[in-house]
């Protein structure tokens, strides 16, 4: 039976190859790229048989490609309350109540992460007294992101937290000024304690529907490739089940999530994980510090009034309990496996431990080709961009100010927030950084973050650190070919060339030229993976 043959042409062919090329048409056969060039050589090769599409002059772009997207966490959210579009504790209550009505007492109401409280008028998080008021008959959990959110009374109760509770190790219980009462603020590992007692997940049939629901959400961005960073091996297990059932149509990397030395003994010995061009086990994520409100840094926060008073407060080290020692031991057992490491690195100080201790565990074993990475680099120290360099270490950098932004102003000061994630320094310095979103902590919308590489805004209407912008071109080479090379896929993905898989996406406008403030209103509005339609538009019927 012949490969299917398709043909794109009249187009904006956006290749991003070494070149950056731009042709006019492309073909497809077997799910890779065939023939890339004018309209009129690709339609030359076309047959009976040939499935031709013409562009009508859109753009198409290699597949996405997002560097850090909790693709399961993303799944999960979807039946949680959204909080996106509120602009006043008023109208979170709102939100929480009217889901009240139709949900039994005694049972969990909780929101998405995907959203922050600067942008309410009020410009923080509901106290537990105004959730109980939307839901005295529920336990409710509101969280923002991974490292920060509040509950009401019922929840504080279950989580066991009251006036007695001592403050768990990297975490804080933010109390009411003058009292020990909590405010059901919590941050950092203090979020844990509700999360721990937050209903399981779905039963695992649900769960796999979910995730390929989640995948199919991703298509209609552009995305058909990410990196999952910290599973557990059920997770993993469930992306499998999800490939046998062929409905996998995001091109996931999968890591284990750890913190100490026996996690990474039980991510480096996954062996038995059949990779391929769908599903790969890459390695081991570790966290070092936390989000913005704990970032492990040399220099003293601000005051917060009511959240953060002490004037000597630097963050939390999240090291494991036999410290860097215990920490450079992990990492060897990972590099003996031939596993790639990933380490979430907020503040200055946390990221100059990581980088000491890749360095101090490539001295038994290189890891230039295993691919090592720094997570997030919010704050690098100027010092530490030759040592990441020099020492083969790899960036992936998201779009966390998008959201975080105003809190990074609130707690870290403007000059902090300024310099946060400096792509243009980056880049700059020679690093390899990849981008993406950290949904579904950020909005998984790959257009709104290139936006903020290319603009430096944030949906808050500030502008921090227009200096460290970049170019529309980078944008799109730091969510494709970059992330392929972070990933070791270069040779098969993340441009669009001849033997490559036919990962690609038509879209609305053409995001190199339109004016960089209309880049966030891009649409992909037909998505290939490997050759076959997995979103559609309306508008490419």
């Amino acid at each position: 039976m012949t490969a299917e043959h398709i043909i794109l042409h009249n187009g904006r062919i956006v290749t991003v190859d070494a070149d950056f090329t731009i042709a006019e048409a492309v073909s497809i056969r077997g799910g890779r790229f065939e023939t890339i060039g004018s309209s009129a050589q690709v339609l030359a090769t076309a047959t009976p048989d040939t499935r031709v599409i013409d562009l009508g002059g859109k753009t198409a772009i290699p597949g996405l490609f997002d560097s850090h997207l909790h693709l399961y966490m993303t799944a999960l959210e979807a039946p949680r309350v959204p909080l996106i579009d509120c602009r006043s504790i008023a109208d979170v209550q709102a939100a929480i109540a009217e889901r009240a009505k139709t949900t039994p007492k005694g049972e969990w109401i909780i929101a998405r992460m995907g959203w922050h409280e600067s942008l309410l008028k009020e410009n923080r998080l509901p106290t537990r007294d105004e959730l109980d008021a939307a839901a005295p008959d529920n336990p409710v959990f509101v969280p923002r992101g991974g490292h920060v959110g509040s509950g009401n009374s019922a929840a504080l109760q279950l989580a066991g937290i009251s006036d007695d509770t001592v403050d768990p190790p990297g975490g804080l219980i933010v109390r009411e000024i003058g009292s020990r009462r909590p405010t059901g603020l919590i941050l950092e590992s203090a979020v844990y304690m509700i999360r721990k007692v937050l209903p399981p997940p779905p039963a695992p049939a649900q769960e796999q529907a979910m995730l390929k629901d989640a995948m199919q959400l991703l298509n209609s961005y552009g995305i058909v490739a990410t990196m999952d960073p910290g599973l557990n091996k059920h997770q993993i297990a469930l992306y499998d089940r999800l490939r046998a059932a062929g409905d996998v149509t995001v091109r996931t990397d999968l890591m284990f999530r750890g913190y100490t030395l026996e996690d990474a003994r039980v991510g480096a010995a996954i062996t038995d994980f059949a990779d391929d061009d769908l599903l790969r086990y890459v390695g081991v994520k570790f966290m070092l510090d936390g989000g913005v409100e704990g970032a492990l840094h040399y220099d003293p926060y601000q005051i917060v009034p009511g959240e953060q008073n002490d004037p000597d407060y630097r963050g939390l080290s999240l090291l494991p309990a036999g410290g860097e020692p215990e920490f450079i031991e992990a990492l060897k057992v990972v590099a003996r496996a031939g596993l790639q490491v990933q380490t979430h690195g907020v503040g200055d100080h946390c990221i100059d431990t990581i980088v000491r201790c890749y360095l101090a565990a490539a001295e038994e074993t290189p890891i230039r080709d295993l691919r090592w990475t720094v997570m997030h680099l919010h704050n690098p120290r100027e010092e530490v961009f030759a040592k990441i360099r020099d020492g083969g270490i790899l960036v992936t950098a998201q779009d966390q100010s998008v959201l975080l932004g105003a809190n990074k102003v609130k707690w870290w000061g403007r000059p902090r927030a300024e310099w946060s994630t400096p792509l243009r320094r980056m880049i700059d310095e020679g690093l390899l950084v990849g981008g993406g979103t950290d949904a579904p902590i950020l909005p998984i919308d790959p257009f709104i973050c290139m936006w903020w590489m290319v603009t430096r805004k944030t949906l808050q209407g500030d502008c921090l650190g227009p200096d460290q912008a970049i170019t529309p071109r980078e944008a799109l080479e730091l969510y494709t070919i970059n992330n392929a090379r972070i990933m070791g896929v270069e040779d098969r993905r993340g441009s669009v060339e001849p033997g490559k898989l036919a990962d690609l996406v038509v879209l609305s406008q053409d995001v190199l030229t339109v004016a960089p403030d209309d880049i966030r209103g891009t649409r992909a509005l037909l998505t290939l993976l490997g050759g076959k339609v997995v979103h559609q538009d309306p508008a490419m019927a």
